[in-house]
């Protein structure tokens, strides 16, 4: 689960912004709370909606969370430069390294992991457990000096050789790679659940993504796919998975058929996945030998009440759009960190709605450990009444000087206030400001 995200100088982001899943005292919604195990733990939240005016900072927020786990998960090749984007409005800020940390719990137990790295290469790097009144460091990192605490409880049962390769590992981290990440590619197994967080548990999602497992995940949970589509009443009777045989099928070009064919891992029960035209495909092995393609349909009936099978690129973007946030559900009943941007593209706001209701209310996720954040322009989200809390909502604004902000609502007076109407007069900032029409000074 995420505890906590800082980010600094990078893309609008000067300052030091704090964006944090802690629950407050408020005592509405407590079941949007994942309490901890103890009074010492801190109690997160489920979900939280980011609002602000175009070109404010709310998909930066995102980006940055996306520019560290891929810098982390994928790192980048040896003598590359690092992709990452500091902050323009500042001079100075083109000569310091832009800062990065996650706070998070992970079998019970809260984490600190953050780097600090410019183009060339990474200047710090860290690894903490946090606590009740608690900071104890694992690692430190400054420059190619990397210093452990091999009296943490992460290295207890640690030889002597291990704890040596440990080291030898982190002396030949390249400086423009992560330690963690190193740790992955080197399989030093006593530090690659830093690793795992960022690979398998925290999931973003901008709205150009698609997934491209779908039709893999939709075989292997067909019925959950259907009760979905049921649940938000597409007009569509269910989903099917077609199979079709490889070398007949004129969805794919040749030339990528012949380069399957030449590459395909044959008897190692593996599936590859494609795209073409926006069209998904998972292919695999036939019982034969030969090569068997499999596409997701949506299923119709018409006037005669006869079946009619769509393809997925018939459907509108919005049923696509919704159809890819299934995967999203599943992963949400099984300990994931959902990360949206912009979630209501191209669905109607109470399909909104009732998909946080789903998330918020259904005994499938009462008991998960989950998480779904997302920013959004849609106001009819803006009900702390009925549907969130007040530290679930956050906005961001630009100030004068152009640098993104981060607040909660979560200290707001706001008991006796419609809060959509006060959001849109701007009590709460984050909206745009446009001039008057008259100030363009056009002429009839």
């Amino acid at each position: 689960m995420l505890i906590r995200f800082t980010v600094e100088n990078f893309l609008s982001f000067n300052e030091l912004i704090d964006f944090n899943m802690i629950a407050s005292d408020e005592d509405s919604h407590t079941h949007h709370i994942i309490e901890g195990q103890s009074q010492k733990d801190i109690d997160l939240l489920k979900t939280s909606i980011v609002y602000g005016a175009n070109a404010s900072g709310k998909s930066n927020l995102i980006k940055a969370m996306c520019f560290a786990r891929n810098f982390i998960v994928d790192g980048v090749a040896k003598n590359r430069s690092i992709n990452v984007k500091h902050y323009k409005l500042d001079t100075a800020c083109a000569h310091k390294p832009s800062r990065f940390e996650f706070e998070f719990r992970y079998q019970n137990r809260q984490y600190a992991y953050g780097f600090s790295v410019d183009k060339i290469q990474v200047h710090e790097e860290w690894l903490f457990e946090m606590g009740h009144q608690l900071e104890v460091p694992i690692f430190e990192r400054v420059g190619s000096a990397i210093s452990f605490n091999f009296e943490h409880p992460l290295f207890l049962d640690a030889s002597e050789d291990e704890k040596q390769e440990i080291g030898y590992e982190a002396r030949g981290t390249r400086s423009n790679l992560l330690f963690i990440t190193n740790c992955q590619e080197r399989n030093i197994r006593r530090l690659q659940f830093v690793y795992k967080w960022f690979a398998e548990t925290l999931i973003i999602v901008f709205t150009t993504s698609k997934h491209q497992a779908l039709t893999s995940i939709a075989k292997l949970n067909i019925e959950f796919f259907n009760r979905v589509i049921e649940f938000f009443d597409f007009g569509i009777s269910q989903i099917q998975i077609e199979e079709i045989d490889f070398e007949h099928t004129n969805d794919i070009p040749t030339s990528m058929k012949e380069e399957i064919l030449a590459e395909f891992p044959y008897g190692q029960d593996t599936a590859q996945f494609i795209s073409v035209s926006s069209k998904n495909y998972v292919i695999e092995e036939n019982e034969f030998g030969g090569l068997k393609v499999s596409k997701l349909t949506t299923i119709r009936t018409d006037e005669m009440d006869n079946i009619v099978s769509f393809e997925m690129s018939e459907e509108s973007e919005g049923t696509q759009r919704l159809i890819d946030f299934i995967p999203m559900l599943i992963g949400l009943s099984r300990d994931k960190v959902f990360v949206i941007d912009e979630i209501e593209r191209s669905l109607h706001p109470l399909l909104i709605k009732k998909l946080f209701e789903l998330v918020l209310n259904h005994d499938l996720f009462k008991e998960s450990k989950s998480q779904l954040i997302t920013s959004t322009h849609e106001v009819n989200l803006l009900d702390i009444k009925t549907l969130f809390r007040k530290d679930e909502v956050w906005f961001i604004e630009k100030n004068q000087t152009g640098e993104s902000v981060v607040y909660s609502l979560a200290n707001a007076e706001v008991d006796h206030l419609n809060i959509v109407d006060g959001y849109l007069n701007g009590k709460f900032g984050a909206i745009p400001f446009i001039k008057d029409i008259k100030d363009l000074g056009w002429k009839d």
